[in-house]
């Protein structure tokens, strides 16, 4: 089954908010908002040159944690691969990397076999520039909720989100599983629609601009069960924010914090990196907006492919996770914790406007990719990258 892009709108409008003062791009002349002037969801309604600028300064609009990067880098050796006569067939017409390229306003793609760069391309972008990643960051989530359990923070799968957020506590979320969390199939009912005013999305989102955290615990206790926890796909971005909240109260510190302790630094990312946190809780969004540079993203695919072992040799997530979390839920056989799945036995982690990150471990290889597509999902675009994707697999 291949790709649904969630649109993130639905995470940054729930916890969004801008804290940076008023700055300005020499590369394109265009100025950065300020405070006053932008919210996170506006990410969302941007002109292709302004997608372009502020897509890879998301750190100067928007309240961020660094995620710190170590000084031990993860060596990457070269071995370029001419892809110019690469042609695949797409709309019955016969598409080239140049084409795909400019079609669909990709900034960056890279391919890794193991630890070597086959593929490595920039479109307007630099190799130090940290682009967005939108709802790339669940699957990073996955990734931390495996290492929580490595070290002892999370018992079982099987504990209730009440365990964790008491605040819920008499609620429908007494019967929800952190297993149903990461499936999106908690069943609890939930209307997720930014285009209407009285959607459940849309209500919480006010309540979060205006009246915080215990507003919105209050509105979710009143919410319904539509059907048996773990049997319906639901997608429900108020609920990646509750598992990252979950996260943050089992490790004692930022989701920030933990990814670099955890993986960035002892998988020797080369750059920092940000990860956009909400007003009211002050917590990273656990479904959204991480930017890193496109090696970091492709070195991130490799961690997961190589199973959560660091440099060292260390387990750093549980030995079963990457299986568990690319296995299909009984809900959606295309979803996994947080993981899309593609054709078997790869995965991958999607976000809106074109990002992706594809795993093909019978193969040894990650495609990463960063665009800024001109809406947010299409299925024109989900095609015209599954058939890239393809035809760069099969060429390796």
């Amino acid at each position: 089954m291949r790709k649904f892009y969630p649109i993130c709108l639905i995470v940054i409008a729930i916890f969004a908010t801008c804290t940076s003062a008023k700055k300005s791009s020499s590369a394109q002349n265009i100025s950065l908002p300020s405070i006053d002037s932008f919210r996170t969801a506006d990410l969302f309604f941007l002109t292709a040159d302004k997608q372009l600028v502020y897509y890879q300064n998301a750190d100067r609009i928007l309240p961020t944690n660094k995620i710190e990067a170590g000084k031990k880098k993860h060596v990457l050796t070269e071995a370029p691969t001419n892809l110019s006569d690469l042609s695949f067939s797409f709309k019955d017409t016969i598409r080239t990397i140049k084409d795909f390229i400019n079609d669909t306003r990709t900034v960056g793609i890279i391919v890794l076999k193991n630890d070597t760069i086959l593929f490595e391309k920039y479109n307007k972008i630099q190799p130090t520039s940290k682009w967005i990643n939108f709802s790339v960051a669940k699957s990073v989530t996955s990734l931390l909720y495996g290492a929580a359990i490595q070290d002892g923070y999370i018992k079982s799968l099987d504990q209730k989100v009440t365990q964790f957020i008491p605040e819920l506590a008499g609620s429908v979320y007494d019967s929800v599983s952190l297993e149903n969390l990461l499936q999106m199939a908690s069943g609890v009912a939930w209307k997720e629609d930014p285009r209407d005013r009285e959607s459940d999305l849309m209500k919480v989102a006010r309540l979060e601009g205006t009246q915080g955290w215990p507003a919105i615990v209050s509105y979710l206790s009143k919410l319904k069960l539509a059907a048996a926890p773990g049997t319906k796909f639901n997608y429900n971005t108020i609920e990646t924010n509750l598992a990252a909240l979950i996260l943050q109260r089992v490790v004692g510190k930022t989701l920030s914090e933990y990814l670099s302790e955890k993986i960035w630094k002892p998988f020797g990312m080369h750059s920092d990196a940000n990860w956009v946190k909400s007003r009211s809780l002050g917590i990273e969004l656990g479904g959204c907006c991480i930017s890193a540079t496109l090696r970091d993203y492709a070195l991130l695919g490799l961690f997961a492919m190589n199973n959560g072992i660091d440099l060292s040799g260390k387990q750093v997530l549980d030995p079963g996770w990457m299986k568990r979390a690319t296995t299909a839920a009984r809900s959606n056989p295309g979803y996994g914790y947080y993981w899309w799945l593609g054709s078997s036995p790869r995965y991958f982690a999607s976000g809106s406007f074109g990002q992706q990150i594809e795993i093909d471990p019978s193969k040894k290889i990650v495609i990463a990719v960063q665009s800024h597509w001109p809406t947010a999902y299409s299925s024109y675009y989900v095609g015209y990258i599954d058939a890239m994707i393809g035809a760069m697999m099969s060429k390796f």
